[in-house]
């Protein structure tokens, strides 16, 4: 099973910079058959388990899709798509899991009923099984892919990669790396043998009630180590985490609406604000690029403004290895930091030089 975007904010949009560069045609897609294997789980379908010890930051899949479809795509175009994959993808496809609800919209078999032949009527409601189905898988599966400006958002079917099940405390990160146009997944801690390997679906910077609310889409309650926790100090700083999101998002947006007028005394509240956050991330050992990262990120943007450029170069640091481990070198974002890094050192050697 695996992921559509979840009908939150996004806290990626808190990332500084975007990184101009082109589509390469990247590595061959492969998948690390030696690191894991896939076996039947108790109650979540087929999942992937490590074959062996992974160390932290291996890259685990470099996938391409099977399907990739613009974020408006319906019923049809799904079922169409699949149709006219050769019969070895095709075979992939159906065998993924089918989760989701049946779609409140019924407009498109009207429209299907308008293209088809009148001899077909027998078998119509085949037909719109077939649909139901297909959209199904898709609903399940589907991961976002995102181009490399950012600007194009499209869905995709990694097949290899569906058999991920969801964590709340993942051991793995994905993401569609639009610059070598493959699906992604890294370690993000060392994993040992027969540990099944466990992305998240959703952000994971919110209570347990909320993320289980979200977690409805794949129609399962999430019994995962952060779920079932009996740590009620765990929800807590989930809760206080993602309040601290949206405390420094708004901060932001006013800061931009204020430009020159911003103070200094409010930019040294807006690195406090990060600052409890980065301590809150640690504490919950999340430390992916959407989360430790962007707060990484922010406080260098806010520490080299302060005067505080240790910090800065400090946690830049991390911000590239925090790339590096979560999406490889060959992605925008690792390229992204490194001139993140690039800036803080040169702030920092500017102020010694002129001291």
């Amino acid at each position: 099973m695996t992921i559509p975007d979840p009908p939150i904010v996004d806290i990626s949009t808190l990332t500084f910079t975007d990184v101009p560069l082109k589509p390469t045609a990247g590595p061959g897609p492969y998948t690390r058959r030696d690191l894991y294997e896939e076996r039947q789980t108790p109650e979540a379908g087929i999942g992937a388990f490590a074959a062996t010890s992974i160390p932290s930051g291996t890259r685990i899949f470099c996938e391409e899709s099977i399907v990739m479809l613009p974020d408006e795509a319906g019923h049809v175009d799904v079922y169409n798509a699949v149709k006219s994959l050769g019969e070895e993808k095709q075979v992939m496809y159906w065998a993924l899991a089918a989760s989701t609800k049946a779609s409140r919209d019924v407009a498109w078999i009207d429209r299907l009923r308008g293209g088809c032949d009148e001899d077909i009527s027998s078998t119509f409601n085949d037909l719109v099984s077939s649909h139901e189905q297909a959209w199904s898988i898709y609903e399940t599966n589907r991961f976002t892919c995102k181009s490399v400006d950012g600007c194009t958002k499209s869905l995709g079917i990694f097949p290899q990669a569906a058999r991920l099940n969801h964590s709340c405390s993942p051991n793995v990160f994905h993401r569609y790396n639009p610059v070598i146009n493959r699906l992604t997944v890294h370690a993000l801690r060392d994993i040992e043998k027969g540990e099944e390997l466990l992305t998240s679906y959703i952000d994971i910077c919110h209570p347990t009630v909320v993320r289980r609310q979200i977690l409805k889409h794949w129609g399962f309650r999430c019994r995962c180590s952060a779920c079932d926790s009996p740590d009620d100090d765990e929800d807590f700083r989930r809760k206080r985490i993602e309040d601290l999101f949206s405390k420094i998002n708004k901060r932001e947006g006013k800061r931009v609406k204020n430009g020159s007028k911003w103070t200094d005394k409010e930019y040294k509240r807006s690195l406090g604000a990060v600052v409890k956050c980065i301590r809150l991330l640690e504490k919950e050992g999340m430390e992916e690029t959407d989360t430790l990262g962007v707060m990484y990120t922010d406080g260098v943007r806010l520490a080299v403004k302060v005067g505080e450029e240790e910090n800065a170069v400090e946690w830049a640091e991390k911000v590239v290895e925090i790339e590096r481990k979560c999406l490889g070198e060959d992605s925008k974002e690792f390229v992204a930091a490194k001139e993140l890094l690039e800036m803080a050192r040169g702030v920092q050697r500017a102020k010694a030089e002129g001291s």
